[in-house]
């Protein structure tokens, strides 16, 4: 799609160059990376002006967050470990309610951020999740564009973190207030709210409608609550809006991501995606791909990853789910022809 008119939820790819750029410092294979995803190779030479949809940028992002292992994808100074957001949401499982969904989401964000950046305030007629940026630790060099840009789509992902505990958060948005002065400039991101929107706040902040804040819930099963099912669960949203579902997120990319993720097991990934084995094989078959491939090429990069970043081999064995070291050691040989040893001393 080439205008915002086209992709009404759309992202410049001017937003998605830094993520980019990190790549490339990260050494990653940033066209394969795109192809993985089924999006342009290229993007990041597109002309001024393109544009992609919101969802493709959340489908980045989350790929990118898992081969950086932080998931502030390097914005914040205090890195986010890969599973923080998993963490998180394994506390929510007793809730009874969305209020208190969203203090704990608050505490937990609070203690790994090591700071008070979000709260929540219950009102009369709302309840407010607020963010608080103002004194936040962010990563040197940081354009005040981008970083609105980013809160803000952190602000979709809480919602749409909030929809996976219960879906009665999907319309009980009443009013979004965001520190950018002006609707004016590059923010058709924003089009993802249905809610009246006030600039220039102090603090960010979404508000519920308090009944529905306060209404009983109850939470889906813990394996449920991920921060793939949030992800997804973007895509979902983003794609009811303006796109068919499978153009934006095939199953080949999904499965992908449940295994960079430590998904590794075929049932299991089938049962995240709420699908049947047989169906899961019978999508991947017509995208002409296996699950058998996929897996020996995601676990595989992640291996070399964690390798070279000095992860004792025993470790990444242990990372990846092998159920002993010698397993580990014949299936890395399999796959790149040496062992993980001579793996390692040839990188020296």
């Amino acid at each position: 799609m080439n205008s915002a008119q086209e992709h009404p939820i759309s992202v410049s790819v001017e937003r998605v160059a830094p993520l980019l750029e990190q790549a490339r410092a990260a050494d990653l294979d940033v066209p394969e990376l795109l192809r993985s995803l089924g999006l342009d190779p290229d993007i990041s030479r597109a002309p001024k002006g393109r544009v992609i949809s919101l969802a493709d940028y959340y489908r980045v992002q989350n790929r990118l967050s898992i081969l950086f292992g932080d998931e502030t994808l390097h914005m914040s100074s205090r890195q986010l470990l890969q599973g923080s957001t998993d963490f998180v949401l394994q506390h929510v499982n007793d809730c009874n309610n969305l209020y208190e969904a969203m203090r704990v989401i608050v505490r937990s964000y609070n203690l790994l951020h090591g700071g008070q950046y979000n709260s929540v305030v219950k009102r009369r007629t709302s309840v407010e999740y607020i963010i608080d940026d103002r004194n936040f630790t962010y990563a040197p060099d940081q354009e005040i564009e981008y970083l609105y840009f980013s809160i803000e789509c952190i602000l979709i992902f809480l919602h749409c973190m909030l929809m996976i505990i219960s879906p009665l958060a999907e319309n009980a948005i009443t009013s979004l207030h965001i520190r950018r002065p002006s609707p004016g400039g590059d923010c058709a991101h924003l089009a993802y709210w249905d809610a009246p929107i006030k600039f220039g706040a102090d603090t960010y902040k979404v508000a519920f409608a308090r009944d529905v804040a306060l209404s009983a819930i109850t939470p889906p099963p813990p394996d449920a609550l991920t921060s793939n099912a949030v992800y997804q669960k973007i895509v979902d949203v983003v794609a009811g809006k303006h796109a068919k579902y499978e153009q934006l997120n095939s199953a080949a990319s999904r499965v992908r991501d449940a295994l960079a993720r430590g998904i590794v097991e075929q049932t299991d990934v089938a049962a995240q995606m709420g699908i049947s084995v047989a169906t899961l094989r019978r999508r991947l078959s017509t995208e002409g791909e296996s699950f058998r491939d996929l897996r020996r090429t995601v676990l595989n990069e992640t291996a070399t990853r964690l390798l070279l970043e000095g992860r004792p081999v025993a470790d990444v064995s242990e990372t990846l789910g092998f159920s002993e070291f010698r397993a580990f050691n014949r299936a890395f040989k399999d796959w790149n022809g040496i062992t993980p040893k001579a793996f390692l001393q040839r990188k020296k």
